[in-house]
């Protein structure tokens, strides 16, 4: 028994470690399962008509982007597949770096043009203050646009858009925290009866059930909702297939890294009580 207990964890680490890298190199891939709240996700963006307004959110940084960035470009295709109009805002500072680099890449295999089929509107500081603000009237939360610097006015976009988010059809906020999708819920949701969805980390998850389906129109939760996500929008869109097959592959990777874990705390408890009765 003293040879067990005094077993080096770093061999632990290497199984860990060989696992990992093993399941990555042969992609090995786990499809997503069926979950209710990412379907309501994509079908209340299917029902939109053509040439709604939606307000993208990002409400995220880097420290979450490996679970909110897929959602987040996945969320982008969709909306322009179907045709409908983003502007597209943020009240976490380091978000902004992230939204303009996707939309830079995406909005041009969908021949759509700035101003007229998407606006960006950027980070506006003040958290749910600041949410309360974009409610209330974005002409005047925002004096002008975070990449051209034209006053809104000038956007054709924005000149559809009346005060209190009138014109906008759907809110969708990608949320790792603080602030994030309860206070677009407080501030937004029930003042201007807004249809919301948004998608979280897996942490947060928890707190979204108590607010669906009557709060929140649908959700996407962590890698696994993720996963089921990019399934669905890479039925209908090319460019998500490859984003699809990667997120599989970490979802393959997580379950069996969890099930090492698992016997390894079984394994650990086992040896730990063999040991006591001696």
């Amino acid at each position: 028994m003293a040879n067990v207990t005094d077993f080096d964890r770093r061999w632990i680490f290497l199984a860990m470690g060989v696992l990992v890298v093993g399941l990555y190199t042969t992609g090995a891939k786990s499809p997503a399962p069926q979950l209710e709240y990412v379907q309501a996700y994509y079908d209340v963006i299917e029902a939109l008509p053509d040439d709604s307004i939606v307000m993208l959110s990002a409400d995220f940084d880097p420290a979450s982007a490996a679970e909110l960035l897929p959602m987040y470009q996945a969320t982008i295709h969709h909306l322009l597949r179907k045709n409908i109009r983003v502007v597209n805002v943020a009240t976490w500072p380091a978000a902004p770096p992230y939204t303009r680099n996707e939309f830079n890449q995406i909005t041009p295999q969908y021949g759509k043009l700035y101003g007229t089929d998407w606006v960006e509107l950027g980070f506006l500081p003040g958290d749910d203050v600041a949410m309360a603000q974009m409610g209330a009237s974005l002409h005047s939360a925002f004096s002008t646009d975070s990449r051209e610097n034209k006053p809104l006015a000038e956007l054709p976009l924005m000149g559809e858009l009346g005060d209190s988010l009138q014109g906008i059809d759907l809110l969708i906020t990608l949320s790792a925290g603080y602030p994030g999708i309860l206070e677009w819920l407080a501030q937004v949701g029930g003042r201007y009866n807004m249809t919301i969805l948004t998608g979280t980390t897996a942490v947060q998850t928890s707190d979204l059930y108590a607010f669906y389906p009557s709060q929140l129109a649908g959700f996407i939760g962590g890698a696994t909702g993720a996963t089921r996500y990019l399934e669905l929008v890479s039925e209908q869109t090319e460019a998500m297939v490859h984003a699809r097959d990667v997120n599989q592959n970490r979802i393959m990777i997580q379950e069996w890294a969890h099930m090492l874990i698992l016997a390894l705390i079984v394994v650990g408890n086992v040896l730990y009580f063999a040991g006591r009765g001696k």
